[in-house]
């Protein structure tokens, strides 16, 4: 594809949370106007409530997406359905409630050929016993979902990644990272070495540490960019040039009008 009169790669366009800008981020309906506006994957955020049921939020706490207050890990799924997660974005989405990681899979898999790309963050709070339970609910729910092929686990907690590698190692993998953020300033000076000892398949960097270097060092030692939170038309217009594989994004119609899509 050719785009600025440069040949551009195939960059996939990741809704951020749904369509977050529009709708509350990370719920059903956040996803059906993804779905809708066009997207070639979702990215999202998983935690285990007290009974063990993967929910998607990006919080700890549901207090800044619902009325209620709270850690997820400390109430039952029954418990966490009680409250809205929707009249923050407006009165018309009164009444939604938090999706579960199986509910999200379904809408997911009904994108069919579309969906080239699942990108599900697994929340650095879970360590130890938590974190494996985590992952191995997250890789099963999308293996009976029939969305492995599709699957790329991303954290900002090396030790989740590698975690996901033991359980099955075809588990494609991308680790997090930003420069004010204590594992980013170890990864930061060696992104692509670092990726390379954990095992992990992409590199997922806070878009202002992107560089045509970056990009093509990365590439070289086969791995997959996908820089965050990309909502800006000349930082786009930037990456896409430099060869991305893709960028996580709050704004999907802006993409992919970039893009051509």
């Amino acid at each position: 594809m050719k785009k600025w009169g440069v040949t551009m790669a195939v960059c996939n366009v990741i809704a951020h949370r749904g369509a977050n800008i529009i709708a509350p981020q990370n719920t059903i309906e956040a996803f059906k106007m993804s779905k809708e506006i066009g997207c070639d994957g979702f990215e999202t955020d998983i935690h285990l409530t007290k009974d063990g049921i993967p929910v998607v939020c990006h919080n700890f706490t549901i207090d800044e997406t619902s009325n209620g207050v709270g850690a997820i890990k400390d109430m039952t799924l029954e418990e966490l359905r009680q409250f809205d997660f929707g009249s923050y974005k407006g009165a018309e989405y009164e009444g939604v409630k938090i999706p579960t990681l199986d509910e999200f899979l379904e809408l997911s898999k009904s994108m069919g050929d579309k969906m080239k790309f699942l990108d599900i963050e697994l929340k650095s709070e879970h360590f130890g016993q938590a974190g494996t339970e985590l992952a191995e609910k997250t890789i099963d729910a999308v293996k009976n979902h029939g969305l492995f092929d599709k699957l790329l686990i991303s954290s900002f907690d090396p030790a989740i990644l590698v975690v996901c590698k033991k359980i099955d190692k075809n588990c494609k993998t991308g680790i997090l990272y930003a420069p004010d953020k204590f594992i980013g300033l170890k990864i930061a000076p060696r992104p692509v070495a670092f990726a390379k000892e954990i095992g992990a398949d992409a590199l997922h960097p806070y878009y202002m540490l992107v560089t045509r270097l970056y990009v093509e060092r990365a590439h070289r030692a086969g791995l997959q960019v996908n820089p965050w939170t990309v909502n800006k038309e000349n930082v786009a217009k930037k990456l896409i040039k430099y060869g991305v594989d893709g960028l996580i994004t709050d704004d999907s119609a802006l993409m992919n009008t970039l893009l051509g899509k």
